[in-house]
């Protein structure tokens, strides 16, 4: 790597990927993944394992050396370097501090054979003693790039207690560790012992070998990824094709179907057709017999009434034959009546049941098939590439989506919001490195709130800032301190229903609301149910918190009480557990970003897992160390993909 492009990245390269700040006291493990001191001992203490460490990043398993202590780790030298060039290059906004006095100031001096940092009057000192007189010393402000390459070839220095001044100048055969001359002569006396540098080239013949077949193994491999690609692809066909015809199999039988319903119906239609005819001849027989049974009443009714007596019983025969004639009762026979009804082909619908419509057939020919995998999200774009210009993005932290779905993010190491709109077109930034007001420092968590607007954690700083949607500086509240109104590392943030701002904050091990003006309203955590909390978000009557330390989410009822909690779902060949930020989608499933594992799991809000989406890549759908995750109005959801520089935005299928 040229010095133009560790620079770029410096940041990136002096960060500890536990606890995401700055390395201190860097310890490499033997798989060479380094971390913080301090951090492998938190490790240490949690897994309750004396003797034994588990690396966070690939998670195999080692014995600590000598005592079990992670500090006989070896120290991670060029990384030290790395800080020290880092210093150099920020000394104008953040000061160097002294390696004698501990005073920080822009105005230091480095001396190339100490190894350290001095300032304007310490370097007075430094230059007294006889044996510094040939040390070269260089302001901070004057460093070029070869300068900047001579501290990064500085040499190791030894470990040993009371040696840490001397140069590794031999290895030792015996013990297989690179000593000082004074090891040399003391606890490795009688050692077989060579020059450093004769040790260290025969180790790099041995290592290109072993690269060189691991390029070897690597070609191999990307053709077996290849293959596997090619055969996801034919997969895809025959699948396609299975469909194509199952869909017109599918279609025929409805056809035959329809056809023989149509005949059904036709059926039917005859069968009326023929029993209405004969009704509507029995109803007009009918209605003719009703016609003459009302006009003989009606004539024997005006003869009675217009005839005396004598002439009633005069016709009194005649009335009689009369009335019997049109008397004669017709009965309607309703049994003749036609009754239609539909006997279902049972033995046909029990083997539809039974047998289907046809069958799909797999067949394999050497390997087998892996059982395939159901995906709930699907990426759908992703916006972002590393870069300090706008519209690219520099290790992503948070994000925070408005009421326009304009999605906001901010950029660890370019010390900015920048703001895009939900199809990935760069809108605007604002933001540099500093702590004046509008500046930050490492900025981190990011929330939107009704009024359109940004409230950052600007983490460095010990303080929260709110800007408006274009990105003027309008206030800010809290300073570093363990006070109710100070703050030590904020890292999420996020709104209330109510529109006060929760805020995690972080090394007091607390959670915070504020309102809208920077007043401290409440907080909870302070009876140590908090180890290292990183997020927090409200859903209904709970507070959710996600505890990196504790591996875990932590549920809090309305007055900080604690509730519940529930761990993250992993593998048996997973052993880390670190959720970092939250969100709670549209159809009210918790999300949560698996920040070691590379992808975002989904849970109910009771904790039961639900599903999970991303694997460690840098291609569609994959992650490098996902952060944070936030849902658009229309339910698709945008994740911070820190290592790959990205935002990659997903919908729900």
């Amino acid at each position: 790597m040229d010095i133009k492009t560790l620079l770029y990245n410096l940041h990136e390269e002096v960060s500890c990927s536990v606890c995401m700040c700055m390395f201190t006291t860097p310890k490499q493990l033997p798989c060479l993944h380094s971390f913080c001191l301090h951090c492998l001992n938190g490790i240490q203490r949690t897994s309750g394992i004396h003797d034994k460490i588990t690396c966070p990043e690939c998670r195999k398993q080692f014995v600590i050396p000598g005592s079990g202590n992670p500090s006989e780790f070896p120290t991670n030298f060029r990384i030290n370097r790395l800080l020290d060039v880092l210093a150099i290059k920020e000394c104008n906004t953040a000061g160097v501090k002294c390696g004698n006095c501990d005073k920080r100031s822009a105005e230091t001096l480095y001396c190339f054979q100490c190894c350290s940092f001095w300032c304007a009057e310490c370097i007075s000192a430094h230059n007294i003693i006889r044996a510094n007189k040939q040390h070269k010393t260089l302001a901070l402000k004057d460093f070029q790039d070869q300068d900047i390459e001579a501290v990064l070839k500085r040499p190791a220095f030894c470990q040993t207690k009371n040696h840490e001044n001397k140069e590794l100048e031999f290895f030792c055969k015996v013990c297989q560790v690179a000593i000082c001359n004074a090891c040399a002569v003391t606890e490795h006396e009688g050692h077989a012992k060579v020059i450093l540098e004769t040790a260290a080239n025969e180790k790099k013949l041995q290592i290109v070998s072993r690269i060189k077949s691991l390029k070897d193994i690597e070609k191999e491999k990307r053709n077996q990824v290849e293959k596997i690609d090619q055969d996801s692809i034919e997969v895809q066909v025959q699948v396609a094709d299975v469909k194509g015809k199952v869909q017109t199999s599918a279609e025929q039988l409805i056809a035959i179907i329809e056809a023989k319903k149509q005949d059904i119906f036709n059926a039917v239609d005859k069968q009326a057709h023929d029993s209405l005819k004969g009704l509507t001849l029995k109803k007009d027989q009918i209605e003719d017999e009703l016609k003459k049974i009302q006009s003989a009443i009606k004539q024997t009714e005006t003869l009675l009434e217009q005839s005396s007596n004598a002439e009633i019983l005069g016709l009194s025969k005649t009335f009689d034959t009369f009335l019997q004639e049109h008397g004669v009762q017709v009965n309607f026979d309703s049994k003749s009546i036609p009754r239609f009804s539909y006997i279902d082909n049972v033995e046909l619908i029990n083997l539809m049941k039974a047998k289907g419509i046809g069958n799909v057939e797999t067949v394999f020919n050497e390997t087998k098939a892996q059982p395939a995998q159901a995906k709930c999200f699907r990426p759908l774009l992703s916006f972002g590439e590393e870069g300090k210009s706008f519209g690219k993005l520099y290790a992503p932290w948070a994000v925070a989506v408005n009421d326009r779905d304009e999605i906001a993010v901010t950029e660890l190491y370019n010390n900015r919001v920048s703001v895009f709109s939900s199809d990935g077109t760069h809108l605007r930034s604002f933001g540099s490195k500093g702590s004046h007001n509008g500046e930050l420092n490492c900025p981190r968590g990011i929330a939107c709130d009704k009024h359109g607007n940004i409230i950052v954690a600007d983490t460095g700083n010990h303080r929260i800032q709110v800007f408006s949607g274009n990105g003027k500086f309008l206030s800010k509240f809290g300073k570093e301190g363990s006070l109710d109104h100070q703050l030590k590392c904020p890292n999420g943030l996020s709104i209330t229903s109510d529109g006060d701002i929760i805020v995690v904050d972080r090394f007091n091990k607390l959670i915070k609301i504020f309102s809208s003006s920077g007043e401290c309203l409440h907080k909870f955590g302070i009876e140590g149910s908090l180890v290292d909390p990183l997020h927090c978000i409200q859903q209904g009557e709970y507070f959710i918190v996600s505890d990196f330390g504790d591996q875990c989410i932590k549920m809090f009822n309305r007055e900080g009480n604690y509730a519940f909690q529930f761990e993250m779902k992993v593998n048996k060949d997973e052993e880390s557990k670190k959720p970092a930020f939250l969100s709670v989608n549209k159809e009210g499933l918790l999300m949560v970003c698996d920040y070691f594992n590379h992808r975002v799991q989904v849970f109910d809000l009771c904790g039961k897992f639900i599903t999970k989406f991303g694997s460690k890549g840098s291609r569609a759908g994959e992650f490098r160390t996902p952060v944070a995750i936030a849902s658009l109005c229309d339910g698709r959801v945008a994740v911070s993909d820190s290592r790959n520089h990205r935002i990659q935005v997903f919908d729900q299928m």
